[in-house]
């Protein structure tokens, strides 16, 4: 095993320490700052295109936009919290990138997609810790939910290294600015479905702000320059169906979002039989004074930080002019443990799915599936012609 090989598994060992030991996470990541001088040379950048900073503020204001069109996304920013999140995503991804994806990444050689997806691995066994109490079903979950997603987000890091011609500058924009959105823990009042979709299009977002940003798509540098007509190609390629995929998905989210319906998801069996575990729910908005006892409505739960529930309303009454709603879970023993203020109903449950929410449910797992289909689709494309080098 190359030297090298021992850096990676020594900065997971210290972390797994950390979470053991119930160690603060920042002296790891203080303690790691003098193992980046061996890495000094890859934080180099190419910023060769003067737009590349347009585009970055396009993107971040594409970042924003759903929640301000929307209306459904409530995000508090507290200074103390934002200011901390900033310092440690920054810390974190100047070791991280260096240390485990381009180190693991350089070592694999010509095998690189096999790289990409242990540093996944590798990250994933960073950021979770391992000697815990586990249940089967616990680990089931986290395989299936985490493990996933951290594998395709190494696919994104590692693309955007390459591309970088294996410099770190542009992954670690990428990972800083991903970090410091994930630790903040905005309080989200949106439907699962919204979840997946803002997921998608964020971690999209800012794959894309951080390649522009960078100067690194030529294909762009060059569609804004030529002055030829622009042709739309007959073949069809595994990319262009995989955009169309997410595309697709995109636009149910924004149908139901933003049109007349809403779409959502019912992970547990509160309402069994009424609607089976894992229904997918079409929701008609309606306004508090029409809801009538025996309907089932969704709602921001008061109790539970605004989590979508779909319950049957029992009682109804108006305290100073505002309307309550007490709901149940008809497969549950006990009224619902709060009243529901009207302004936090969502609609009325007009049908119901067997089966089709999962996707919904499991939301970073199927963000996971796409992000993986298309950025392997591109490699597989990018791979399959002769070799060239890359144009400037």
């Amino acid at each position: 095993m190359k030297v090298r090989w021992y850096l990676p598994v020594l900065y997971i060992v210290l972390w797994q320490l950390s979470f053991y030991f119930k160690i603060s996470p920042w002296y790891i990541l203080i303690g790691t700052l003098p193992l980046l001088f061996l890495y000094y040379p890859k934080f180099m950048g190419d910023r060769r295109w003067k737009l590349s900073p347009v585009f970055f503020a396009i993107f971040a204001f594409l970042l924003i936009m759903p929640a301000v069109i929307s209306h459904t996304i409530l995000v508090r920013i507290y200074p103390d919290i934002f200011i901390n999140s900033v310092e440690y995503s920054v810390l974190l991804s100047v070791s991280l990138i260096p240390v485990v994806f381009s180190t693991i990444v350089d070592l694999s050689g010509k095998k690189l997609f096999n790289g990409m997806l242990l540093s996944g691995l590798a990250y994933f066994l960073v950021m979770t810790p391992v000697f815990e109490p586990y249940t089967a079903l616990q680990i089931a979950k986290m395989l299936l939910y985490q493990l996933s997603f951290d594998l395709a987000f190494s696919v994104y890091i590692s693309y955007l290294y390459l591309s970088e011609g294996k410099r770190t500058l542009g992954p670690f924009l990428f990972f800083a600015m991903y970090s410091t959105f994930s630790f903040l823990g905005f309080s989200e009042r949106v439907s699962p479905l919204f979840n997946i979709v803002w997921e998608i299009i964020s971690i999209s977002i800012l794959f894309w702000m951080t390649y522009f940003a960078m100067g690194e798509n030529y294909w762009v540098r060059k569609l804004l320059k030529t002055k030829h007509r622009i042709r739309f190609r007959n073949k069809r390629k595994k990319s262009d169906i995989a955009f169309a995929a997410v595309m697709a998905v995109i636009a149910v989210g924004a149908i139901g979002s933003y049109y007349t319906h809403t779409i959502a998801a019912d992970p547990t069996p509160s309402m069994y039989p009424v609607i089976i575990p894992g229904s997918l729910l079409i929701i008609e908005p309606e306004h508090p004074q029409s809801i009538k006892l025996g309907e089932i409505i969704e709602f921001h739960a008061p109790w539970a930080n605004g989590t979508l529930y779909a319950h049957k309303v029992v009682e109804i009454k108006e305290v100073d002019g505002q309307i309550y709603f007490k709901t149940r879970g008809v497969n549950n023993p006990v009224d619902d443990p709060g009243m529901v203020p009207g302004n936090d109903l969502v609609g009325i449950v007009v049908y119901h799915v067997p089966y089709l929410g999962y996707p919904l449910i499991y939301g970073r797992v199927t963000a996971a599936v796409v992000m993986i289909g298309i950025i392997a689709s591109i490699l597989l494309e990018s791979g399959s012609g002769p070799g060239k080098p890359r144009p400037h």
